[in-house]
């Protein structure tokens, strides 16, 4: 079923992308009608030479590109409510624990013994004793662990956003500070030079820094919510599983 966030979504990915062919259709056109009658319009730069262009800080902006991009996979695949916390073996163990068949609650936790709910209830069983609270506090040190690895996880995502757009910034100082050494220059062709390597050092190594980190910051959001969403269910179901091994 699509959702309205997804719908959301799409409206605005299209809306960004025909802007931004919106202006680069009219930049394209103002840098033609700028040209002297007859003149040729210069090829465009390859992605490799804006690379090179934005000298050693590009290393570490594409270093973030490609961490930031595998820990979007990873979450993308991992962080799934009904993988981490499937309803349907909630339900078996609640079934076994309210027969107070612990065996079976522990023998389905043990054939399905990835999720956050199995790990729960693996632990509150192998502590389980009448006498104190052991068992309880064992499932709360377990759920807790286990959403905190979580956010731990996403929390990566905020870091790239954080760093990227800093690399970024330290890339257009070395670069202005590249064009500002061609200023007392006496030749007027390696001023131009060097004025147009510096500033095409700075614009490039900002481009790429923000360029990293706004996908990053959207998917940090996206998977904030799914990591809230598995920490109210984790709560929910270690509470009702909480009760039944301890009763």
């Amino acid at each position: 079923m699509i959702s309205s966030k997804n719908v959301c979504g799409c409206v605005w990915g299209m809306l960004v992308v025909l802007l931004f062919m919106h202006y680069g259709t009219s930049a394209a056109d103002a840098q033609t009608a700028a040209l002297p009658p007859g003149a040729e319009m210069p090829a465009e730069m390859t992605l490799w030479q804006m690379i090179k262009a934005g000298g050693f800080t590009m290393i570490g902006i594409g270093f973030l590109s490609i961490a930031a991009l595998a820990i979007m996979v990873y979450d993308a695949m991992m962080l799934n409510v009904n993988k981490l916390c499937p309803r349907r073996q909630y339900d078996e163990v609640m079934s076994k624990l309210k027969a107070r068949d612990f065996n079976g609650a522990q023998t389905v936790c043990q054939q399905e013994n990835n999720t956050i709910i199995a790990k729960v209830v693996l632990a509150g069983l192998e502590r389980r004793n009448p006498l104190d609270d052991s068992a309880r506090e064992a499932m709360e040190n377990t759920a807790r662990v286990e959403v905190t690895n979580l956010w731990q996880n996403i929390s990566y995502l905020s870091d790239i956003v954080a760093v990227a757009p800093l690399l970024g910034l330290l890339g257009t100082v070395f670069g202005m500070i590249q064009a500002f050494h061609a200023v007392p220059l006496q030749s007027a062709s390696l001023k131009t030079t060097m004025l147009a390597a510096g500033i095409s050092k700075a614009m490039v190594t900002t481009a790429s820094g923000l360029i990293v980190a706004i996908p990053a910051l959207m998917a940090y959001s996206y998977f904030r919510g799914h990591v809230q969403q598995i920490t109210n269910m984790v709560e929910i179901y270690s509470t009702d599983i909480i009760k039944k091994i301890q009763g």
